[in-house]
């Protein structure tokens, strides 16, 4: 591809999906921590600001903590959106709501902008690795002119829908995903408490039918003995992302008890381990006291 290509946000997850970029695209990224892109460019991207991101690049990735720091960087007081000429086309990965989209389009329309919601799911290793999940939001046209770039990233690209149906769908995932963990861990300490090995239990787990991503992945790989690997992924990140789902559901008037009752759980968790602590920090000490 000809056409310069910016990446904005390239912090754990965001410099993952553009290191599956860098090699093949004239890649210019940008970040409030200048340094988060060093890796970056060391490997042939060129940092720079994102307003100057937003002149030169005709194809802008987004990769940013939530919904409301997309919308404050694109429309913002000093949004970059101005800056976007006609016919540029912003690529978010970010875990956002479908109700920001809703703002953000038609603004972005106006100004011959498109957008693709295109949050990816697997973590920060798999999204490095190439296999991780990207689930897309959009016109069949943008997402035709998205679709080799989204490749890119990943082969396991799924068009969901129009706009905004590829955060739903993260959202949906991450609620379910959250539920796991918690009711994995209650399960796993159970079969402890009644003096089986953890490893034991997981492993009789992963071959019944109650296997999930924790207890394939989670446990086995970051859990197991008596120490725990951070996963990077923090537990404000979870209760932001378990919050918007929830907010998403109820402006459906759709009931997720369970889903409440794990963003209650994960409340607890920050107040004893705090926001910044790591999931698998939570799931190690949880039940230590």
């Amino acid at each position: 591809m000809s056409e310069k290509l910016g990446f904005i946000g390239v912090g754990a997850m965001g410099s993952a999906i553009a290191s599956r970029l860098v090699a093949d695209h004239d890649l210019y990224v940008s970040d409030l921590n200048r340094q988060a892109a060093d890796e970056l460019v060391s490997q042939g991207a060129t940092f720079m600001p994102a307003d100057e991101t937003a002149k030169h690049c005709r194809y802008v990735f987004l990769s940013l903590p939530g919904p409301a720091n997309v919308f404050e960087l694109l429309l913002g007081d000093q949004g970059i959106a101005r800056h976007f000429a006609r016919g540029t086309l912003v690529i978010d990965t970010t875990t956002g709501a479908p109700t920001t989209d809703r703002e953000i389009i038609p603004a972005l329309a106006e100004l011959g902008v498109d957008f693709v919601d295109a949050p990816i799911a697997g973590g920060v290793k798999r999204a490095r690795a190439g296999t991780a999940t990207l689930m897309v939001g959009g016109s069949e046209q943008a997402f035709a002119r998205a679709r080799d770039l989204l490749l890119a990233v990943t082969p396991h690209v799924f068009h969901v829908g129009p706009s905004g149906t590829g955060h739903a769908m993260k959202l949906v995932n991450n609620l379910l995903n959250s539920c796991n963990r918690f009711a994995a861990l209650e399960a796993v300490r159970l079969g402890q408490a009644c003096g089986i090995d953890q490893d034991t239990v997981v492993e009789v787990i992963n071959k019944s039918s109650s296997r999930n991503y924790t207890t394939e992945n989670t446990f086995p790989q970051l859990l197991s003995g008596g120490s725990y690997r951070a996963q990077g992924f923090t537990l404000q990140l979870m209760l932001k992302d378990l919050h918007l789902a929830n907010e998403m559901a109820e402006g459906l008037g759709h009931a997720t008890p369970i889903g409440h009752l794990v963003e209650e759980f994960t409340m607890e968790a920050i107040d004893r381990f705090g926001p910044d602590a790591d999931q698998s920090q939570f799931m190690a000490e949880w039940y230590a006291d």
